[in-house]
């Protein structure tokens, strides 16, 4: 999985996904890119696994890991928007 992230004034614009896997990931990566869009990156570090699976109104217990891709996907695409600040 791979996010991708409009930021302007630490606003973010738009975020986006590309994912090859299951519709578990499918669906992670959708909840959480409508759960960051318009708002502040140091606001979405707080996101946790639990918000996008309650996002999703569940998750199966065997697809809990593509909810933490998702999560660890934005970890790193916010760690890199940080960097080149």
């Amino acid at each position: 999985m791979e996010s991708y992230l409009i930021i302007e004034s630490g606003l973010i614009k738009d975020a986006k996904f590309q994912a090859i896997g299951c519709a578990g990931s499918y669906a992670s990566g959708s909840a959480l890119v409508e759960m960051i869009r318009g708002k502040k990156v140091d606001e979405v570090g707080d996101i946790s696994v639990e918000d996008i699976i309650d996002h999703l109104q569940g998750l199966p217990d065997q697809k809990i890991h593509c909810a933490l891709l998702a999560r660890r996907t934005l970890e790193k695409a916010i760690k890199k928007y940080l960097n080149n600040q």
